[in-house]
């Protein structure tokens, strides 16, 4: 807009939105449903930007692109760059090395406003998950920004052009043809993109959360009231007031009621974006004072936030996750503090950067020469990426030898401890052993810490989570005589590369009934983002119906004993207290387990193996990381729900097959078991691990002959 028609009310709201965020992040306050602060900014943004577009064609005639994308390229650049160049020297300086590493690679894709992208493709997930968060992470809202512009002027443009021909071919166009023709179009983008939203968000809910596609409609609908303006002005003052304190009601209760379990975006979003379209509407400039909400936004501390609000959004989020990673997890006060300094930073980055480069004489002379912004932009960070990568690599790579029962760094003369019979079991006893001695970190572990995510146990071409289709895909010995069926999610795809190899020796066709984050119990789980995961019920039902018709010989049962979870009854009741979710998760495994055993020679319960308290990967990879450092102990929550479990499985007649000792002895837990990693996280067992565990499952399982019952290791 002109300075004459400079809307202090609309900074105020950028100040609103950002500050709901970055509470909602900090656990400062109630407003644990602050992320709507986003919805807002694309309200804003494209209320913003439609106006700027129409404004533009009627002043000159056209809609000129070149002029367009400099100017955003000025606007979001410099601080954008500059925040993503200093998380990279901090995530070297103050990250482990695999996080740091993970940093690097996420800095890469929001350089090329694809972030979220790679947060959805990855599964990531806000509110829940063993891995650290991304500092780069929030940078997802705006690769859906660029993402939604790279096409949206161009097609204003065309509707723009396609009205101009019908008024010289003698057409009929409406008065105020352009904003109104506009608007059509854009009903069309909304109602596509609302309806994907709602589809994404009850099947896909984490990919909804950071796809473009299901967030366009936010964009658009701030568009679509820039058209409304000259409707909006001629609304009388009292209906416009009303509107504007329903506008600001709305965002307020959607950021106080709505917390992690709300299905989002969805038929959520709509609450804080028609909240953000009424005050946009209700404060458009006309004769007289201003609605008092208008007015309350407009206060100098608002403005003066809401300047700031770019640079503080980018901010904040690296200053948390640094912040966590220095003095553990930060709320209340310490999240306040912490906001407090990032914001401090912001208004430096407004005055010092995002100003002095938007209006730069060089640029301000000719200001197509802003495209020039982005390829400078490449030529300087991806060296900068390559060489921070360069640095992590290098750091303390650590050369000790393996860990076996006669090196963990036993002292001269004292006697040799007495090892377990089983050999997995002693290995385990001396990792601890030499975690305690403080013999070194062995060289060349297995997996590689740095290329961990791409290890994962092999499910043929039955994914049935990327794929999720109804085909079967014999594993093992596919030419075997007898069938072996899995059921589960991660927690039973982690131990394929033992069964595959299990199941090829001993002439079984296997099949691979898993999919990540569907319980192997009859439980419908509550994603942390979209609600109920209706699919999962689904699945467990085809992959029941499958074990009915194959009749396998063995059927083996694993699921995530997970605590943080809740879970859906049948009666459509959310279940999130922790005695409710026990009942809720042992009644389930024991449900699945009677199910299968109707349908089955033999079934097995495979116990989950105890999560810890801390991520392996994560220590070995800091910074003069000690074997000791990275012993961990077992999580007590999640071992009441592996106990829950063994109860309904022992309910259903059930063989169980307890894995607690390969990985802890006593409550302790080593990193590093020999030479091997043995969790990619707190929780999943490591492809390596996994088959160096072949033999020990093997017999566990009772595979060599017949048994009647199956020994603990």
């Amino acid at each position: 807009m002109s300075r004459g028609q400079f809307r202090g009310d609309v900074q105020g709201l950028r100040a609103l939105a950002v500050l709901l965020v970055a509470v909602d992040h900090a656990d400062v306050g109630p407003f644990h449903g602050g992320y709507v602060g986003v919805d807002v900014f694309f309200v804003i943004s494209g209320f913003l930007i439609t106006g700027l577009l129409l404004k533009d064609h009627d002043r000159h005639g056209r809609i000129s692109l070149r002029d367009f994308y400099a100017r955003r390229a000025r606007r979001i650049l410099p601080a954008s760059l500059l925040v993503l160049l200093v998380t990279v020297g901090a995530s070297v300086a103050l990250l482990s090395g695999v996080q740091a590493i993970a940093a690097i690679e996420d800095a890469a894709w929001v350089l090329f406003f694809a972030g979220n992208i790679k947060f959805a493709r990855d599964g990531t997930d806000y509110f829940q998950g063993d891995a650290s968060p991304s500092p780069f992470q929030h940078y997802w809202s705006l690769a859906v920004e660029e993402q939604f512009y790279l096409f949206w002027p161009l097609l204003i443009a065309v509707v723009i052009w396609v009205v101009a021909r019908r008024r010289r071919n003698g057409g009929h166009v409406a008065p105020r043809g352009n904003a109104r023709y506009v608007a059509l179009a854009l009903l069309v983008v909304i109602a596509a993109s609302f309806a994907f939203s709602l589809l994404d968000t009850a099947s896909e809910p984490v990919g909804a959360y950071f796809s473009t596609r299901a967030r366009v409609w936010e964009l658009a609908t701030g568009a679509l009231a820039a058209c409304l303006v000259a409707r909006a002005q001629a609304t009388p003052r009292g209906l416009r007031t009303a509107a504007s304190w329903i506008g600001l009601l709305a965002i307020l209760t959607a950021a106080l009621t709505y917390d992690a379990t709300t299905p989002f975006p969805g038929s959520a979003a709509a609450l804080p974006v028609l909240g953000a379209v009424l005050l946009l509407l209700g404060g458009v400039p006309t004769a007289g004072a201003s609605a008092l909400p208008q007015r309350l936004l407009a206060l100098r501390p608002f403005r003066a936030v809401g300047d700031w609000s770019y640079s503080f959004y980018l901010w904040h989020w690296p200053f948390l996750v640094f912040a966590a990673a220095i003095w553990g997890p930060v709320s209340g006060a310490r999240g306040l503090a912490v906001l407090v300094a990032a914001l401090a930073v912001s208004a430096l980055t407004y005055h010092l950067v995002e100003n002095p480069v938007r209006h730069a004489r060089v640029i301000s002379v000719r200001p197509s020469r802003g495209l020039l912004l982005y390829p400078a932009a490449l030529v300087l960070v991806i060296p900068a990426l390559v060489g921070a990568k360069a640095v992590v690599m290098r750091v303390d790579v650590p050369h000790g030898e393996p860990i076996t029962l006669a090196h963990y760094g036993q002292r001269s003369g004292e006697p040799v401890p007495s090892f377990d019979p089983s050999p997995y079991v002693a290995l385990v006893q001396a990792s601890l052993l030499a975690a305690d001695n403080g013999l070194e970190i062995p060289g060349g572990l297995r997996p590689d810490p740095f290329h961990l995510d791409k290890l994962k146990p092999d499910l043929g071409a039955c994914d049935y989570w990327n794929d999720p289709s109804t085909d079967l895909c014999p594993m093992g010995d596919p030419d075997g005589d007898k069938t072996m069926v899995l059921v589960g999610d991660s927690h039973a795809r982690q131990w394929i590369p033992a069964l595959d190899r299990i199941a090829e020796k001993h002439g079984y066709r296997a099949y691979w009934l898993v999919r990540v984050g569907c319980p192997g119990a009859d439980v419908t789980p509550w994603l942390k983002v979209g609600g109920p995961a209706e699919e999962c019920a689904d699945f467990q039902d085809w992959a029941r119906s499958e074990v009915d018709d194959l009749a396998p010989d063995l059927t083996l049962v694993a699921s995530e004993a997970n605590p943080n979870r809740g879970y859906v009854l049948d009666d459509g009741s959310h279940v999130t207290d922790t005695a409710g979710e026990l009942a809720a998760f042992e009644e389930g495994v024991r449900r699945t387990l009677v199910d299968v055993s109707a349908h089955s020679e033999r079934v097995v319960y495979l116990d989950d193996p105890p999560a810890t308290t801390a991520q392996a990967v994560e220590c070995l990879a800091k910074r003069r990381a000690t074997l000791e450092r990275c012993v961990s102990s077992q999580d007590p929550l999640v071992d009441q729900f592996i106990d829950a479990a063994s109860r309904g499985a022992a309910s259903a007649g059930v063989q169980v097959l307890d894995p607690t000792r390969w990985f802890c002895l006593h409550g302790r837990c080593p990193g590093v078991v020999g030479d091997y990693i043995t969790r990619r996280d707190l929780a999943h067992v490591t492809v390596e691990y996994a088959s160096y565990l072949t033999p020990a499952l093997d017999k566990a399982l009772g595979m060599s002959r017949d048994r009647s019952a199956v020994a603990s290791p």
